[in-house]
């Protein structure tokens, strides 16, 4: 009875913990282009990209992400067209104070980013 009731409060706190299956980051520029990209990654081997979201101007294009990297150092992206046949952005950044700060490449034109945890 005692192990039964044991096994039944144990796993009843096991799903009272929070889900920590997923994270992420928002980057955004500061220069008046209001460009801002969404990463979802997945805390599990291989660390997969489970969504990304690329908004420019209250408008939202959709992308996939065919590259990328992410490491205590660095956090790289690729962004594409939905068919990957045209980059759309490219981002690196270096982690420095708790965030990733770097350049975006967008239409053409190179821009501040800073990426927060999300």
């Amino acid at each position: 009875m005692r192990k039964t009731l044991f096994l039944a409060a144990a796993f009843s706190l096991a799903l009272a913990a929070p889900a920590q299956a997923t994270g992420g980051y928002i980057c955004r520029t500061a220069d008046g282009s209001d460009l801002e990209i969404a990463v979802g990654i997945g805390h599990v081997p291989g660390a997969p990209i489970i969504g990304t979201q690329l908004r420019a101007k209250d408008r939202v294009i959709p992308v996939n992400a065919p590259q990328w990297w992410l490491d205590d150092e660095e956090l790289r992206l690729l962004l594409t067209d939905t068919e990957a046949l045209d980059t759309l952005v490219t981002l690196r950044a270096r982690f420095t104070d708790g965030r990733y700060d770097g350049t975006v490449e967008w239409q053409g034109a190179k821009r501040w980013i800073r990426c927060y945890e999300n």
